[in-house]
Order: structure tokens, then sequence, then C-alpha cells
């Protein structure tokens, strides 16, 4: 059965996997009408062997994913238009049926799907494997029930023509244009789903170096898209459900980790505030381990979760730093290094946000001293003045540096 339905590929060389990508699109049930692969600043095979794989190609060099969506976008003439990456195939042949089949029953502007790796070798995929089986039975699921869902995959997803192109497309000035076509799509009004039964196989992380550059990316996008939305938390009691649930959660994973290690280090003898944290930091544990079983079983599950306590306990503090620097420090990150060679690019602090936290930073710790006066705690005294002396010194180090005159 044909639909009238068009299913993108955004590559960037990808000679390696673009025929399964177009084979699995041409394989679903509900057949795509056009398969179109976007060829972005390709130095390799990828055209050549999409087109022998019988899809439309889409030559361009615009060196980035959302432009050459947009440009896509414009050719576009079905109802309803797919998105897959070209290092990623649909699971079954019935995937696109079961999102088509969601979208109309529920009149959603646009759909997204599970993901789970296509490869499990190493301890970065394991612990993926783990991340996509929790995010997608918990996460999305709980979205969903509040009406809200915070992304739109940028791996796969069916959307209606016309929803996407209402909101203007797929945002080029942000980091995640999924997240941010999700974000869009909600504010006008046409509702984001997730459809649990669908699944889409995807390349994840190999190595250190490419799982560091990805989750900084997702980390940053987030918090950007969140700022850039901000309103919304007092419009929209389902933005607020649903990013401030959040929110609160990776406050309260933070605190876990630092609590689980003050608990070990202390043997477990104070009842306190860390202590309860640190039983609070196990229940997560257990919630995330039983999701994950849930969607992948129990036997997969217990091979991969000993890689996503380490690499996943890594991941949480990139992101938790990230957004700090994202929201207090004001350091955005512009560019990141990835498959078309685009360097980091971190803008600086503005001296207005200097000032600011200079003297934030040193009447807290001020702050701590009197109140280590007045309560006669010497520890809470040399804490504050340690703050105030470092928040200073940092201050004025950093002025003159910028003072230096450049090399030439």
């Amino acid at each position: 059965m044909t639909e009238s339905l068009t299913v993108l590929i955004p590559a960037c060389n990808e000679a390696d996997f673009i025929a399964d990508a177009v084979r699995s699109a041409f394989g679903q049930t509900a057949g795509p009408r056009t398969v179109l692969v976007i060829a972005d600043s390709c130095t390799d095979d990828t055209a050549a062997i999409a087109r022998r794989c019988g899809a439309d190609v889409l030559e361009v060099d615009r060196r980035s994913k959302p432009e050459s969506l947009n440009l896509a976008l414009a050719q576009v003439t079905t109802e309803f238009v797919a998105l897959l990456d070209a290092d990623s195939y649909f699971a079954t042949d019935r995937t696109l049926e079961t999102c088509l089949e969601r979208i109309r029953a529920k009149d959603y502007g646009g759909v997204c799907m599970s993901v789970t790796p296509h490869s499990v070798k190493g301890v970065f995929q394991r612990s993926r494997t783990i991340e996509w089986a929790a995010a997608h039975r918990m996460s999305r699921t709980v979205e969903s029930w509040h009406g809200w869902v915070a992304v739109l995959s940028g791996c796969a997803g069916v959307y209606r023509t016309e929803a996407v192109r209402a909101v203007g497309g797929w945002s080029t000035d942000s980091l995640c244009e999924d997240v941010e076509l999700a974000l869009k799509m909600n504010r006008a009004g046409r509702k984001a789903g997730f459809v649990p039964g669908a699944y889409v196989c995807v390349r994840d992380p190999g190595t250190w170096s490419v799982y560091w550059a990805q989750t900084h990316r997702w980390a940053a996008g987030w918090a950007q898209a969140l700022y850039k939305h901000r309103g919304l938390f007092f419009r929209s009691w389902g933005f607020t459900r649903v990013f401030g649930a959040m929110l609160v959660d990776s406050t309260l994973m933070a605190f876990g980790y630092l609590s689980l290690l003050y608990q070990l280090a202390t043997r477990f003898t104070h009842f306190d505030a860390f202590r309860w944290m640190g039983l609070w930091f196990l229940v997560m544990v257990a919630l995330t381990f039983g999701t994950a079983a849930l969607q992948i079983g129990i036997r997969r599950t217990l091979g991969c979760y000993p890689a996503y306590l380490v690499v996943g306990t890594m991941g949480t503090v990139v992101s938790l730093w990230v957004m700090f620097r994202e929201w207090v420090l004001g350091r955005h990150l512009t560019s990141w290094t990835g498959r078309q060679g685009r360097r980091v690019e971190i803008t600086r602090m503005s001296e207005r946000r200097r000032l600011v936290l200079t003297l934030a930073g040193g009447c807290a710790g001020l702050v701590g001293v009197l109140s280590g006066s007045l309560l006669d705690r010497e520890i809470l005294v040399m804490t504050g003045a340690a703050a105030t002396g470092s928040v200073l010194l940092s201050a004025l180090l950093w002025h003159l540096v910028n003072r230096m005159p450049e090399r030439a």
C-alpha cells in the first residue's frame, strides 16, 4: 500500500549505511511515494549508492542538517513527511504504518518513535541502550500523558507536512532542531506524540570523544531551547509539568550521585539529608533498571546496566556542567565537532555577567563569614572567606589575562 508520504534521509558521507536506510524505507507496508536522500557536502559515494537503491537524491552544500531538511521540505508534495537518519533504519516493515495510524487517530502534528542501537559492542553503546530504553518507556510515555512530548527525535519521526511548514520547518539557529520542532508544534496547537510500538535502530557512539561531543551538544541544545521558550513556564501547564519535572529530576540525580559518594566515604553512619538523597538515588537506579527491563528484557538490561552506571554518571555530570555554563556563566555553545568537520565554538562571558557573578559570589562568601561569626562556627567563617577570596582572585586574574596583548 502506497501512502501520500515522503521519507527524507539527510546524509553526510554515509556510504557505509545509506543502503540499509533506503531499503528499510522502501520496505515499509505503508510504502512512501518518494524516498529523498539529501546528500549534504558528501565526498564519498553516498549519493551514487542511494540512487542505485531507487531513491531520489538532492545534492547540497549547506553543512547543516536543518538547512538541508528545509530545502528538501520545499519539494515535498505529499500529505505526510517522515525523517530517517542515514545511519539508521526502521526496525520492522510496519513502523511507518503504526506511526500514521497514531497520527490520524490522535490528530497529531507529528510523532516520534522508540529508539534502540543497532549495534551493542562497547561500554558507550551499552550505556546508550539503557538510556534509550528508560527514556522511551518512561519519559516519553509520561510526557504523552501530560499532552506535551518534549522532543520529536531527530533520528526518525513522521509529521504532517503542513504542520511542519506552519511552524517554519526545522530551526537553523538551534543545536537541537528536534527539540525546537516539538516546542514550536506544541506552541502552535499541533500536538506532538509518541508511538511506543514503532522502533528505529540507530548508530550510537563507540568512543568517549564521540559520546562527549554528542552529550555536549544535546545538553547545550536543551538549555538554549528551554531558555528561548522560558515564557511557556508561565503560560502552559503541560510545558511546566514536563520540563519542570526534568529539571527537578536532574537536580535530584546530581544530589544522589554526591550523596552516594558521601555515604560510601562515611559508611552510611550519618542519618541526614545526604543519606536520604542516597536512598533516593538507589530508588532511581531500581526504577531505571525496571523500566529498561520492561523495554528490552532482563537479560539485556543486566548486560548493559553496569556500563550505564559508569557512563551515565559521566554523562550526567557533563550535562549538569553544560547547563550551568549556559544558564549561569552565559557561555553558549554555537557549534560543535561532528561528522561535517565543525570546530567547537563557545561564546565568551559578557563583562556585565562577570561583574554580577563576582559581586554575587563575594556577597555570598561574606554572608557565610558573618553567619559563622554570629553562630561561632569557625569552619563556616573559613569557608566563606575562602569563597570570597577565590571569587575575587578569579575575577582579578581574568581581568589581567584579558588585558594581555594578543599574539601576532
